[in-house]
């Protein structure tokens, strides 16, 4: 079963995620709409996947991939985010997120790469 952490601070965003998700009785899905509470999440929980928001008050979603890492979080992330801007998405990777996903286009779409990603990741761990 594929745990995922959902974190924007867009509390209708995290639940519309959130729904999408938990359509696959396969994946148990926790959210937070706060950087801070992910990381202790973190700390306490395992996570398959984790998907962020890139902007975020208090801390944007490439300084929490960066705080994840330097904690030893091995999980797979996925920023999920409206920049779109090349030197965006290359200070993502590098920042440690391992998947970059463009939101603001057709949700559907958005979700079934989503659901994709996460998918094709977990499957390898089994």
């Amino acid at each position: 079963m594929p745990r995922i952490l959902l974190v924007d601070d867009d509390r209708d965003i995290l639940d519309i995620m959130r729904l999408d998700l938990e359509d696959d009785p396969e994946n148990s899905v926790d959210i937070t709409n706060a950087a801070a509470e992910a990381i202790e999440k973190v700390r306490k929980q395992l996570y398959d996947v984790i998907i962020s928001d890139w902007r975020m008050p208090g801390m944007t979603g490439t300084d929490l991939v960066r705080k994840l890492r330097n904690d030893g979080c091995s999980s797979y992330i996925i920023l999920y985010s409206g920049y779109t801007m090349n030197t965006d998405i290359r200070t993502a990777l590098d920042c440690g997120a391992d998947y970059y996903l463009h939101r603001g286009g057709d949700p559907d779409q958005e979700f079934a790469e989503l659901r994709r990603v996460i998918w094709s990741i977990t499957k390898k761990k089994t």
